[in-house]
């Protein structure tokens, strides 16, 4: 079985550093994941900082529109608020999951299983999975699925990263748009050596709306002041 779990994560490990989208994750885990050849109910939620764990992704409910609205409060007693709040692997049964945990509500009913699986993932997010078998029988069954949230830390940490990129890139493109007709004109007071307020004066406004408009001028020319303004014009 230890081959098995060693192929399983190796194939996990190797999809995921392709850094796929949530939904082709889940729709993957669900097909591989399972240490038993099975096809597995998939779930990957948010926790927020109002306690509240939302639904950002699923795969295998017949009932998708039902559980993306669901609440679940991390205060619940659930399979997934239980791994939010003490940070471990939480198993669940059939047979006696609402007496291990009476807030429970698997929300789709016609969806045969036998274990379910919550796994934290760092303290953001949280993922489930639901299988057809007692997965909990299986010998060394916990150390894979602690190798498994091993991996989705690292996917987890590259989409959050990737997301701050793509935050500073929109960043970059805005300070690159063209200056507005009246930053024109402030430049050019500037390119003439005229002070803040010279320029307000001129033009007629405020000083600090002149001061204003002249650190978006420097921002959008990508420089760090007036010194480095008149450098990179050559004046």
């Amino acid at each position: 079985m230890y081959e098995q779990f060693l192929t399983k994560i190796q194939i996990i490990a190797e999809f995921l550093a392709k850094s796929p989208h949530p939904d082709q994750v889940l729709d993957f885990l669900s097909v591989h994941i399972s240490a038993d050849q099975e096809l597995a109910i998939s779930y990957r939620g948010a926790v927020e900082p109002d306690g509240l764990i939302r639904t950002l992704n699923i795969n295998g409910f017949s009932k998708h529109e039902h559980m993306s609205k669901a609440t679940i409060k991390i205060s619940d007693l659930r399979p997934i608020s239980n791994a939010a709040r003490a940070q471990k692997a939480v198993w669940a049964k059939f047979e006696n999951v609402l007496d291990e945990f009476p807030d429970f509500v698997h929300f789709d009913s016609i969806s045969p299983w036998k274990s379910m699986l919550a796994l934290p993932v760092g303290l953001g997010r949280i993922y489930a999975f639901s299988f057809k078998t007692d997965l909990t029988t299986i010998s060394g069954v916990d150390s894979y699925f602690e190798a498994i949230k091993s991996l989705l830390m690292v996917y987890e940490s590259s989409l959050e990263i990737r997301t701050l990129s793509s935050a500073k890139d929109l960043l970059a493109t805005s300070e690159l748009q063209p200056l507005t007709q009246r930053q024109e004109k402030i430049l050019e007071l500037l390119k003439a050596g005229k002070t803040n307020k010279n320029i307000a004066n001129e033009i007629g406004y405020s000083e600090s709306l002149v001061r204003h408009e002249t650190m978006i001028i420097y921002k959008k020319m990508r420089v760090e002041g007036r010194h480095e303004l008149r450098e990179s014009l050559s004046f």
